[in-house]
């Protein structure tokens, strides 16, 4: 950044070989889905690759030799399918990063020590719908996703998500199943105050699920759903208060609401 504004940053350029032996990173002339950080490494995710930089050089996305591979190069991999893997997001987990697309979870890890481009892979991980146009979510030790493929949202919890071997999917929305819309699009996730908060844009409800756990046991999974006067237009967690904008009249109000 400069001052109050945004500069774009100065790419690294190809300093060896040529399209062959150094080629371009696979985004180039692709529509970029989610930018993300990785093991001191910057991602990019477009169709059905996962491009990720030098390690520790966020700028540079092109080999140190035309000849050899080095550990701290870029990685360029793809995920492949039965069914299109277009690659729309991602979160990191203790056992690597794990990869959305629309029908599938991947993950990209690594069985050595080293995490290379000759280490990488991707594996596939499960087979669950997903909102691409909502964001997966940490809530401490799991991961949780919106899927909206059916005629309501449904709120999927991931847990013990290994390397190897398939992990653990609850359905949290199966209580409220009937109830959950099927177009949202914001969630706001506070895993301090152990709640979550799901909207569809230009309506007036919000929806809550809030958890508490005690070491391996969840002690309470409860839903309820808050009503407003305007249209909610979007809303996130800051510390343990709820933002939330709102359109009322042609108007709009930044609510601040103490969880």
């Amino acid at each position: 950044t400069v001052g109050n504004g945004f500069r774009v940053p100065k790419w690294d350029d190809a300093l060896v070989g040529e399209l062959v032996t150094n080629p371009e990173p696979s985004f180039v002339g692709k529509q970029i889905n989610k930018l993300l950080f990785f093991r001191n490494r910057f991602a990019i995710l477009a169709d059905e690759f996962i491009v990720l930089s030098r390690s520790g050089d966020f700028t540079n996305f092109f080999a140190k030799s035309a000849i050899q591979l080095i550990a701290s190069d870029p990685i360029d991999i793809s995920s492949s399918s039965d069914t299109p893997a277009i690659l729309y997001d991602g979160i990191e987990v203790n056992t690597g990063l794990v990869l959305f697309t629309r029908t599938q979870q991947f993950m990209l890890t690594t069985d050595s020590d080293a995490f290379s481009p000759l280490t990488a892979k991707i594996n596939a991980l499960s087979s669950y719908n997903f909102n691409y146009t909502t964001n997966p979510i940490s809530m401490g030790t799991t991961i949780a996703f919106l899927d909206n493929a059916g005629k309501y949202s449904r709120f999927w919890e991931m847990t013990r998500i290994q390397r190897e071997g398939e992990p653990q999917v609850i359905e949290q929305s199966a209580v409220v199943n009937r109830l959950f819309n099927k177009d949202l699009k914001y969630i706001s996730n506070s895993k301090e105050n152990s709640i979550i908060f799901f909207s569809e844009k230009d309506t007036n409800v919000l929806y809550g699920f809030r958890y508490f756990d005690q070491v391996f046991e969840r002690k309470l999974a409860s839903w309820f759903k808050w009503t407003f006067t305007g249209t909610i237009q979007y809303h996130c967690m800051q510390d343990d208060s709820l933002y939330l904008v709102s359109r009322i009249n042609g108007q709009s109000e930044l609510l601040k609401y103490s969880i």
